[in-house]
């Protein structure tokens, strides 16, 4: 209603966004074994509407990194191909102690892929629900979380997406 002109962009951008509402399944472990043989797939950490993440190692590098896969859907779509080209162009140039790093990006059949260093510990959102976080140490997490933003702000990168489950402790 407010945008009377734009009906149609309005329209046509929520229906490319609707692979994802249906629901995602994550592939099993063994599909992605079969998908990245120079990975071995250690198990599935979790998964949201745009895409799973697990946890693998690379023999080659004797290290553990993540795999985030997003939904086959979009294997198909040339302009989120280019999207997510650029998105992952820009974060692999990003190099902070608290932001992730990206190693690689491609695609496999129709799924795209980031591969990405591994955190060990858990989410901002599982520390809160377990009422396990102090005011201090929320306090103490807050400057972390701003330089990261500010560096990556300064970088010309924006984030769009921050929430306590896209924050590793």
């Amino acid at each position: 209603d407010r945008f009377p002109g734009d009906v149609a962009v309005i329209n046509e951008v929520l229906r490319e966004s609707s692979p994802a509402k249906r629901g995602f399944e994550p592939p099993s472990v063994g599909r992605l074994a079969s998908m990245f043989p120079s990975l071995e797939i250690i198990e599935h950490i979790g998964a949201g509407g745009m895409g799973a993440v697990y946890k693998a190692r690379q023999a080659g590098l004797d290290r553990v990194v993540a795999l985030k896969i997003l939904p086959e859907e979009f294997g198909q779509d040339v302009k989120f191909a280019l999207r997510f080209t650029r998105e992952a162009r820009t974060l692999a140039k990003l190099s902070h102690p608290n932001i992730v790093s990206v190693y690689e990006f491609g695609r496999v059949d129709d799924i795209y892929y980031f591969l990405m260093e591994y955190v060990e510990g858990t989410t901002l959102r599982e520390v809160v629900r377990t009422g396990q976080l102090t005011p201090r140490q929320a306090l103490a997490i807050v400057p972390n979380l701003c330089d990261a933003l500010q560096y990556a702000h300064d970088k010309a990168v924006v984030h769009r997406d921050i929430k306590p489950e896209n924050i590793l402790l």
